[in-house]
């Protein structure tokens, strides 16, 4: 790549000359103090060089692939400078701001230099990087992965659509990981209890739960309400224990929680649902945390609403972290038509997904999330799908 070098007193007028010289669009590759002038010391003054390329050079350099990456990596590394130590001399405080003001525009200039460059990578990976973009995963992190992929695949493997779909799912797979299988027998029950906000749906994942063959439905199951806030909650589970013939325990305070239990030990899986909660409601988070410890739980599955906010499902992610949630499981799945979203919710939350719901049915609508799930949210092919789907039906509606 061919550079040029400027030397001048302060920042400002290196950056100035590099305008002049390169153009508006010119980007700087690094920067540090020299010295200039005679051969002693004493002679010799403190000025700021500053390495620039022209826009053009850059733009064509892009192109070449990982290459340049791996140069402008280790170009920016070499950018950044230590903090100055203390220095007691009045004089030199300018130049400790200047190379902190130093600092800040080099930071801000690679953040530019990294996602502006996006569309000059090769065909492929930029299709995969619109792809996740459009299907809700979060920009900065698609960005990530997409420059990594350049750096980490060989030329080859950057032009075929199967390898670089492959590496981002397995990226992404190290952070968005899958819950382990289903538990073992064990010669005590297995607790699992669904928290989360009211209307997430955890009453109705239950359910499925306890009576999806995909999930527990081949295992004897036991229930535990402490929804006692919610009457219609109690009310569809009794209806659906009686019919299912599963024993179901009402609790209404933490101290009454072991003597349940107790009673549902001859329970493989023990499913417990809880009052809806939302996450910035501190009160009702500790009342939850108290139940939970009483409980001794083994899975805390935080239940979240597909068709929420993303905002409010990664706030929510993040919030209840604090009550011990082991597992991620999103309900009303078909409602959404991007769901990169929930990826990003994984992220944040830093747990493990475990089970999809769709539907008000009980039997055939939840599944365990598999990479297959995946690489259908992001790469928005589900969502593609279903609006595929709604087109054709659009268009069979007659016009009158």
């Amino acid at each position: 790549m061919n550079t040029q070098k400027f030397v001048a007193p302060t920042m400002k007028e290196a950056i100035a000359r590099i305008k002049e010289e390169l153009g508006e669009d010119a980007l700087i590759i690094r920067s540090e103090r020299v010295k200039v002038g005679g051969s002693l010391n004493r002679f010799r003054s403190e000025m700021i060089e500053v390495t620039a390329a022209s826009a053009e050079e850059m733009k064509g350099e892009a192109q070449a692939g990982p290459e340049f990456a791996q140069t402008l990596e280790r170009s920016l590394s070499r950018s950044s400078m230590p903090e100055p130590s203390p220095i007691a001399d009045p004089r030199l405080g300018q130049i400790s701001d200047e190379v902190r003001q130093l600092r800040e525009d080099l930071s801000d200039l690679g953040r530019l230099l990294k996602y502006s460059q996006i569309e000059k990578m090769p065909r492929e990976l930029v299709r995969l990087w619109k792809k996740m973009g459009e299907s809700g995963v979060n920009g900065e992190w698609a960005t990530d992965l997409a420059q990594e992929a350049l750096l980490r695949l060989r030329p080859d493997e950057l032009v075929s659509a199967v390898a670089v779909e492959s590496h981002l799912i397995q990226k992404i797979s190290g952070v968005v990981r899958q819950s382990s299988q289903p538990p073992p027998k064990l010669n005590r029950s297995y607790k699992i209890v669904a928290v989360g906000s009211p209307g997430a749906g955890k009453t109705t994942l239950v359910q499925k739960l306890a009576s999806d063959p995909a999930a527990y439905g081949k295992r004897k199951v036991g229930l535990i309400s402490l929804d006692t806030h919610r009457m219609a909650a109690i009310e569809q589970l009794k209806a659906f224990a009686r019919i299912a013939g599963v024993p179901l325990e009402i609790v209404f305070q933490p101290a009454q929680l072991s003597d349940a239990a107790k009673r549902l030990s001859g329970s493989e899986v023990i499913l417990v649902d809880t009052p809806g909660c939302t996450a910035a409601d501190h009160g009702k988070l500790d009342l939850l945390d108290g139940f939970l410890r009483q409980l001794d739980c083994d899975e805390v599955h935080l239940v979240l609403n597909s068709s929420m906010r993303d905002e409010e499902m990664n706030y929510a992610g993040h919030r209840f972290r604090d009550v011990g949630i082991t597992h991620l499981s999103f309900t009303h799945i078909d409602e959404t038509l991007r769901q990169g979203y929930l990826l990003n919710v994984a992220r944040v939350a830093e747990r493990p997904i475990a089970w999809i719901s769709r539907g008000q049915g009980f039997v055939g609508c939840i599944e365990r999330f598999t990479p297959e799930h995946l690489r259908r949210w992001m790469t928005l092919d589900q969502a593609e799908s279903k609006a595929e789907s709604a087109r054709e039906t659009l268009s069979s509606v007659p016009v009158k």
